[in-house]
């Protein structure tokens, strides 16, 4: 049986290292993800780039991005699994923000009522198929391996898919069988790890593509 979640309470020593990691993390990810941005605005400008028309680029932006259809259209299998990934991103970034609002004792989700109980379920859904998807991409990158992918192995990939499947299997845990420190300082260490290889990564495209 699912248990209600409870609200963690941490000492103040438990507080300033978490928010030291915290902005260790997030100032690992603005340095390299302003060198980034200052490249892109160096770039010489499009003379034919036009906004309009408005209607189409929102259409493109609602079907190619947050449905993902390119991506399944052209590749199927791996389309859906790339999808549940980015999908699962969107879904989680409000739990995060709850996450790290609970690591300073101001968590604003709670199951205990209906849109927190409604939205951490849903989380918990998509972190199964966000889980399952990248095992599998895990498992077709490192071991059956298309040849057009090449010999060379991304060590750095197979270490954000680790990462990744973490973050799902420790929020899994937490939801079956209620919140714990070690579950939530587990879930934060590959939240904070995570974040600053972002802009060092592929996927970087999850920020800059929409």
């Amino acid at each position: 049986m699912l248990k209600f979640q409870k609200v963690l309470r941490f000492s103040p020593p438990e507080i300033i290292l978490f928010l030291v990691l915290l902005a260790g993390s997030a100032c690992g990810f603005a340095l390299r993800f302003g060198r980034v941005l200052r490249k892109i605005r160096e770039a010489k400008p499009d003379a034919d780039f036009r906004l309009h028309p408005i209607g189409k680029r929102v259409g493109d932006f609602v079907w190619e991005v947050l449905f993902q259809a390119k991506v399944i259209r052209e590749r199927p299998l791996v389309g859906i699994a790339h999808a549940f990934v980015f999908w699962g991103f969107c879904a989680f970034a409000l739990v995060t923000l709850n996450h790290f609002a609970a690591g300073i004792g101001f968590p604003f989700l709670s199951r205990k009522n209906w849109f927190g109980s409604l939205y951490f379920g849903m989380a918990a859904l998509f972190a199964v198929a966000v889980a399952i998807s990248i095992l599998a991409l895990f498992i077709r990158r490192f071991f059956i391996r298309p040849k057009w992918l090449g010999e060379q192995v991304s060590v750095g990939s197979g270490f954000i898919a680790l990462l990744i499947f973490t973050l799902m299997i420790t929020y899994l845990v937490q939801y079956a069988a209620g919140d714990s420190k070690w579950m939530w300082w587990l879930h934060t260490l590959a939240l904070l790890i995570f974040l600053p290889l972002i802009p060092h990564t592929k996927h970087l495209h999850l920020v800059l593509s929409p």
